[in-house]
């Protein structure tokens, strides 16, 4: 039976796109201002929307399944899959993360698996998905 968990969503997606909005509104202002071409407006809007469209899409696209022997992330079309018996630890990540990344929110969790390899997840509900990991592989360190 295979369980699927959406990724959790929080404020840093609008921020980040409301600031390149910001970042983008300026330059077409002096851009404006300086030439008083208005066609570059155009440009900047077509990548701003494109922006966010991609931004629309790691929303809607990134989930994570757990099966009977994987648990499987998924975004964008790409996959990450991992035996849940390499899982040793899963723990709720402190500060900031630098390694790989398949999430849509600040904070989430880090998954330890195999000798030295670690994800960084984000399912709405962490507490459901813990218990769902550590029912399929009890030596799950919490």
């Amino acid at each position: 039976m295979v369980i699927r968990f959406e990724s959790k969503k929080d404020f840093s997606f609008p921020i980040i796109w409301g600031f390149i909005f910001v970042v983008y509104a300026g330059v077409g202002i002096g851009i404006v201002h300086a030439d008083g071409d208005y066609s570059a407006l155009y440009t900047l809007a077509v990548i701003w929307l494109g922006i966010g469209l991609l931004f629309y899409a790691l929303l809607t696209t990134t989930f994570y399944t757990v099966d009977d022997n994987h648990l499987v992330c998924h975004m964008m079309g790409f996959k990450k899959k991992i035996l849940l018996s390499e899982i040793r630890k899963i723990e709720p990540q402190k500060g900031l993360y630098a390694g790989l990344k398949i999430n849509t929110s600040w904070k989430g969790l880090i998954v330890h698996y195999g000798k030295w390899d670690e994800i960084l997840i984000s399912p709405a509900e962490e507490q459901l998905f813990i218990e769902t990991i550590k029912t399929k592989n009890p030596t799950l360190l919490v």
